[in-house]
């Protein structure tokens, strides 16, 4: 009994230890402890051809801590509404990041759109072990570019495209599309196509009624804008009509199967949508498919109200855009699945 006694009276005297020990450690933290960050620059343009290279490098210093607790560093990234957050966590100072990494935390993570100059808040955080923290803010100048896409080995010829001589290299490009099949937005004439790679005739295919076969025959088209798929692996091909346009009061009015939507042309490189040097009267706009109001994009907003912003996002049915006459670059790119997307009005 006598040894219980001791052996409980010991422990209780270690726990008493240890607690006297964390009290000790919290009670020496100076008044004056604190991290200090610091950022290589206070305005970052990214550029694909600089993706590789170091964009930023965030570097700190904790000074007067007096104190020994694990502490762990974060590094984050707030968007200028303190609405969306990227946190990298970090062992130790400094953080180097490259233009593609930042690049990809503002597009993919803060949702920033691509070409827009903006402001976001770096923060360093020091957390310790017993949950108490410190942070570093300061601002930062971003500009992210988009990510250019290469286009296929696969292209389309023949005289209802660009011709069939294959040493002028110029096949309508293919991109890579959904489901392992290649796509093609483009204005046909009148005549017939065949799918090629390389801009050669060592490996074409040809065929009807969306079967292929290796040399088949030429594909017989109308004139007109369509969607066009090809899949080397199930050998079927599609050819639908397709077109985007900008309609309304702001462009040539609301009129749907008129045909007089300003025509966007498609950016494989960039996967966006691109109408150049168009000329805009006071009103409003959207965009919309093959002329008709089935699919439709506009502004996302918080209220029913015509939205102003040059840039911002868009949805299926989304609300009109203000725009003044003048001349503009109009771009905007969606997700073919969740119906939504960005757009960019540029007054030139």
């Amino acid at each position: 009994m006598k040894n219980i006694l001791r052996t409980a009276a010991l422990c209780m005297g270690l726990i008493s230890l240890v607690a006297c020990e964390k009290d000790e450690e919290k009670a020496t933290l100076n008044a004056d402890a604190k991290i200090e960050a610091s950022l290589s620059t206070n305005n970052v343009v990214l550029t694909q051809g600089t993706a590789s290279q170091t964009a930023l490098t965030v570097s700190w210093e904790t000074k007067n801590l007096n104190i020994n607790l694990a502490p762990k560093y974060t590094v984050n990234f707030v968007r200028k509404d303190g609405k969306k957050e990227k946190s990298i966590s970090v062992e130790k100072s400094p953080l180097a990041i490259t233009g593609k990494e930042l690049n990809d935390y503002l597009i993919s993570d803060l949702e920033i759109t691509a070409g827009t100059t903006t402001e976001v808040t770096v923060a360093v955080r020091l957390v310790l072990s017993d949950q108490r923290n410190f942070s570093s803010e300061h601002k930062l100048k971003v500009t992210p570019f988009l990510d250019e896409i290469k286009p296929s080995d696969w292209g389309i010829a023949g005289d209802g495209a660009n011709g069939w001589d294959p040493d002028k290299g110029l096949d309508i490009k293919m991109w890579k599309g959904d489901d392992g099949a290649l796509v093609a937005y483009a204005t046909l004439k009148t005549g017939s196509i065949k799918f090629r790679k390389d801009n050669k005739w060592d490996l074409n295919y040809g065929g009807s009624n969306g079967k292929l076969v290796s040399g088949g025959t030429n594909i017989a088209v109308l004139a007109g804008t369509y969607k066009i798929t090809f899949n080397e692996k199930a050998l079927t091909y599609s050819i639908e009509k397709y077109s985007w346009g900008i309609v309304g009061s702001g462009a040539n009015g609301w009129d749907e199967n008129k045909d007089l939507d300003i025509k966007l042309s498609y950016n494989g490189a960039f996967n966006q949508w691109e109408a150049k040097n168009v000329s805009l009267k006071d009103g409003e706009i959207k965009i919309r498919l093959n002329n008709q109001w089935g699919t439709n994009f506009g502004a996302v907003s918080t209220d029913d109200k015509p939205v102003a912003a040059l840039s911002g996002k868009l949805k299926d049915g989304g609300n009109n855009i203000k725009v003044s006459a003048g001349t503009y670059n109009i771009s905007f790119s969606f997700d073919v699945k969740t119906k939504e997307g960005t757009y960019k009005i540029e007054k030139l």
